[in-house]
């Protein structure tokens, strides 16, 4: 009895530490459980009063094949064989007990943790009672049998749980010739299991597609700054060094990735002089942003000389508004 109360009380241990919300996969599963039997003492049979068996500790192997429903109750077949040695009281006399059970059990999931389950249940079905031992008893008997259930699961991973449990047997009035006698031996078979077990569920995770990717942030629409020089002059002018500075902090707040600063001049004078004025119009300019806070491999320059004018003259016109720089602000940040 010490072994059959230590079994008892830690299966009930696991329990209560498992004790806390998921559960069990729905769907078909298999089971396979082993553990340790004891079976009730049983009433003496007529004229057999001094010869009542005293059971030892004994087995009990057992599979099932069940369903789980998606409101948390399954239903199983349960196949179980239990065994246990016993002793004629009075005598030297020792036989063996055996329980052959077909059983259709229903058993609740309690939801305590995830992949966990804390099942109760019971089950109905058949029995067949045996007893033989070489001097009072050989015989066996078919009987109805219905049991309790108690189970603690968790799983190990998608498929595989792990499971404790104790089963509440009865055999219900079994009877038993007695050897060389006309007496029948009736009782009711009554047996107490500790298991522990396996069970396989065929359950395919589902497929979480991945969150799409957030939409890249907008790109940063172009936006353009014009610098204006005097004539026959790259040196920036008040206005033009504060319409620099508009464009740096432009460039700053609207994370654009790149500026582009393009020369040009009126028509007076040759095409080759014309040229080289736009482009150091347009270096006074790159200085200009990079004097306020713009890295200088951001910024591009070209010169285009009197070939792209703002206001369309003829040669020899000295036009104000063609000689400018154009500060074009490109590209989006992170």
């Amino acid at each position: 009895m010490k072994f059959k109360n230590i079994m008892l009380a830690g299966a009930a241990s696991i329990a209560l530490i498992g004790a806390a919300s998921a559960n069990t996969p729905d769907g078909f599963y298999l089971g396979l459980a082993a553990g340790a039997n004891w079976v009730e003492d049983v009433n003496s049979a007529p004229g057999f009063f001094a010869n009542t068996p005293e059971f030892d500790t004994g087995y009990y192997v057992g599979g099932t094949v069940g369903f789980k429903f998606d409101f948390n109750l399954r239903t199983e077949f349960e196949l179980s064989y239990r065994s246990n040695n016993y002793e004629l009281f009075r005598t030297s006399d020792e036989g063996d007990v055996t329980a052959l059970a077909t059983m259709v059990n229903v058993l609740y999931d309690l939801d305590v943790g995830n992949g966990m389950a804390l099942s109760i249940g019971g089950g109905l079905g058949l029995a067949r009672i045996a007893f033989e031992d070489s001097f009072f008893l050989d015989d066996r008997d078919f009987v109805f049998a219905y049991q309790g259930i108690a189970e603690f699961e968790a799983m190990v991973d998608d498929n595989v749980g792990l499971f404790v449990g104790y089963n509440y047997f009865v055999a219900d009035n079994f009877d038993i010739n007695i050897i060389n006698s006309n007496s029948v031996y009736s009782d009711n078979y009554v047996a107490h299991t500790a298991k522990i077990g396996v069970r396989y569920h065929f359950y395919t995770p589902a497929v979480v597609a991945p969150p799409e990717p957030p939409p890249p942030p907008p790109p940063v629409a172009a936006k353009t700054f014009i610098v204006f020089f005097n004539f026959d002059k790259s040196d920036l002018t008040p206005e033009a060094q504060a319409v620099v500075a508009e464009a740096a902090a432009a460039f700053k707040s609207t994370g654009s990735v790149s500026i582009a600063v393009v020369g040009h001049t009126d028509t007076v004078g040759s095409a080759a002089y014309n040229v080289k004025l736009s482009d150091r119009r347009a270096a006074s300019v790159k200085s200009g942003l990079v004097a306020n806070g713009v890295p200088a491999d951001v910024i591009s320059t070209d010169g285009r000389g009197f070939s792209e004018p703002l206001v369309a003259t003829g040669p020899g016109v000295k036009e104000p508004q063609n000689r400018r720089a154009t500060i074009d602000l490109t590209g989006s940040g992170t």
